[in-house]
């Protein structure tokens, strides 16, 4: 069997983190099956697998505009699975190959083409939400199989597209820093501060977690200060944010990062007293994996799939409600019995998502598609 997968779109935030763990897992989980891998130019990936059934094509600079890259794997990637007869491509994110000449399974990654319209984006936003939700729809049309990161997504595809309800798996994402499990006591040192991270959008919801940091600030201007990492996806999203800190004066505590690194992020978790999280829109957060997985107490959103994910690794909050995220930050900041508790149950909850049983699952998966081929 000859299986395609194109990394051509996964060239920041959480797809980039997927396709360097998914990979090298299927190497070393299927030594029989043939695997093309489409990549961008200079991708380190190719030099990390040297295995005789893998085979790697750089094609275009991963710094290329996204619209080159969709038109590359809509135009051209057609033509290289045709010259090549592959069998089945998995791109693993929403947008399906239309004009494959071969079997395809996608993976909903992103809920954002579902849902942009409850959120206040900047209306060019909404234009490529839009745009998405389109190729989205298209994309689960044309795909023999579509894969839900949670049961909370495969739920909501089904009740939105009864038609697809028997070709939806759920097939979770995996740990993306699984050489840092450690027992608790390796861990760095908590120092004094509270973690988020995630982009600048408005679905990420850092507005009413800063509503009820400032909230905590009045009562105690002693509270540790706030670290935001991400990059700016919103731009009058992030100005709001920057305004808002400035008309509570809380400057001196709130720290915005920008984005960083994976591995400086892996190293703030690590260290950070307690970590929020409080996104209304998520397929999966692999942030969140991370977090567990370096063991920083976790308060987060009670919006699904986030539960699905921490279970009791996490205690949760209303995240539109900046009075109940202010009463769990300050729960988890003044009861030291409970962040000790929810840290050992972060590193026992991440060991679930394990790369090598996801990967296995793939493979399932990609040998049901190619024996519905020949049936």
């Amino acid at each position: 069997m000859k299986i395609a997968i194109t990394t051509l779109s996964g060239v920041g935030y959480g797809g980039a983190t997927y396709f360097r763990n998914l990979i090298p897992t299927l190497a070393k989980v299927d030594k029989i099956n043939e695997y093309h891998i489409f990549i961008q130019k200079n991708n380190p990936l190719i030099n990390f697998i040297h295995q005789n059934n893998f085979f790697f094509y750089e094609c275009i600079q991963n710094n290329d505009s996204a619209l080159i890259r969709l038109l590359w794997e809509q135009i051209i990637f057609p033509r290289e699975l045709k010259k090549r007869k592959i069998d089945i491509v998995f791109t693993a994110k929403n947008a399906n190959i239309l004009f494959a000449p071969c079997k395809t399974i996608i993976s909903i990654q992103n809920m954002e083409p579902f849902c942009y319209r409850q959120y206040k984006n900047h209306w060019k936003l909404n234009i490529f939400s839009w745009l998405r939700a389109q190729l989205t729809k298209v994309s689960m049309k044309k795909a023999h199989r579509i894969i839900a990161p949670t049961k909370f997504v495969k739920k909501y595809l089904e009740e939105r597209f009864p038609k697809l309800t028997n070709k939806i798996d759920v097939v979770y994402n995996g740990n993306p820093v699984r050489n840092y499990i450690r027992e608790s006591t390796e861990f760095a040192k908590p120092t004094h501060f509270l973690l988020s991270a995630s982009k600048f959008i408005a679905y990420a919801n850092q507005f009413n977690l800063l509503q009820g940091y400032s909230r905590l600030y009045q009562e105690d201007d002693n509270i540790p200060p706030l670290w935001l990492a991400g990059g700016i996806h919103d731009k009058l999203y992030f100005e709001k944010i920057k305004k808002f800190i400035k008309e509570k004066h809380i400057e001196e505590k709130v720290k915005i990062l920008g984005l960083i690194s994976h591995e400086r992020l892996v190293q703030l978790y690590a260290s950070a007293l307690v970590f929020l999280f409080p996104s209304t829109l998520e397929t999966f957060s692999q942030i969140l994996v991370e977090a567990m997985a370096c063991g920083v107490p976790i308060a987060a959103s009670n919006v699904p799939p986030i539960p699905e994910v921490c279970k009791d690794a996490a205690i949760y909050f209303n995240p539109y409600d900046p009075k109940d995220i202010s009463e769990k930050i300050r729960l988890l900041l003044s009861d030291g019995v409970l962040r000790e508790n929810l840290k050992k149950a972060s590193l026992e909850r991440c060991k679930f998502f394990d790369w090598d049983k996801i990967a296995i699952e793939i493979v399932k998966l990609f040998e049901k598609v190619y024996a519905d081929k020949l049936t």
